[in-house]
């Protein structure tokens, strides 16, 4: 059952923050989800750390000790993160560019600039720090789904496939990795794998409405348009994404006129 040849799909870039990922609706097809801003205590930290440095700690911007020089992987991330958040990109990229001469080793200063630069779609930049990362860390589910979303972006389905099984293996109820792996499969038209993912997403976060679009554009695919009609109707319930929910009424509009035509039409053929 099909109204048009290519239905839309929700698909999902991890936003990386220093403790965990937010889940939302993005505005577009591989949007990437907005870091939280950072707490105002974490400028306090920095001011504190900065004025119990020596005298011969490297010098910044006009003169000034470098506010940076004391901070772990962790608090730089969350510094650039807050840059990132208040809209200056070029400090963010620059203390990640710090952050990873200093600590080579650390895997989320690479995935976090992975981020940024996939929200850019500067894939191929996005791409060289998600191998990195993953060498650095590959039992990190949030660094395979990204590495998943870059790869896709190159049509390397099968090593994004292969990220996103891992990415459950590792978390087998975390929601983007089912998700992205949902969207996946339903790409590549394998409606009943993608069914199953979507289902579990929903079950595992019932209020969360990404997953009922998808879910219904895969019940559509499987020419089950009631079931189809029930979870756009739900994800309306749900979603706060204007652009979306105009897309999911436009949708919505086009089944129930085709299951009507398709109703009429059997009832004048018996």
């Amino acid at each position: 059952m099909t109204v048009s040849s290519r239905l839309p799909l929700i698909c999902f870039v991890i936003g990386f923050t220093a403790a965990c990922s937010e889940f939302s609706p993005p505005p577009i097809e591989q949007a990437a989800i907005t870091a939280p801003p950072v707490p105002t205590e974490v400028s306090r930290t920095v001011a504190a750390q900065t004025a119990a440095t020596s005298t011969t700690t490297p010098a910044g911007p006009h003169g000034q000790q470098d506010p940076h020089a004391a901070l772990d992987p962790e608090r730089l991330i969350k510094v650039a993160l807050q840059h990132d958040s208040e809209g200056r990109l070029e400090l963010a990229f620059k203390t990640l560019a710090e952050g990873i001469d200093k600590y080579p080793e650390a895997a989320r200063l690479y995935a976090v600039r992975a981020s940024m630069r996939l929200q850019l779609q500067q894939v191929s930049a996005a791409l060289a720090d998600l191998e990195k990362a993953t060498q650095l860390a590959p039992n990190d589910a949030e660094i395979r789904v990204n590495r998943a979303q870059a790869y896709r972006a190159f049509g390397r389905y099968d090593e994004a496939m292969r990220d996103l099984n891992r990415a459950v293996e590792i978390s087998p109820d975390w929601v983007p990795a089912l998700f992205n792996r949902g969207a996946l499969h339903y790409a590549q038209h394998r409606f009943d794998q993608a069914l199953t993912d979507f289902d579990r997403c929903i079950a595992v976060d019932p209020h969360a409405p990404a997953p009922y679009f998808n879910r219904a554009s895969t019940y559509w695919e499987l020419g089950r348009g009631d079931e189809a009609v029930a979870d756009l109707e739900r994800f309306l319930e749900l979603a706060e994404n204007a652009e979306w929910k105009q897309t999911a009424e436009d949708l919505l509009k086009n089944w129930r006129t085709a299951l009507t035509e398709a109703s009429n039409t059997t009832q004048t053929d018996s």
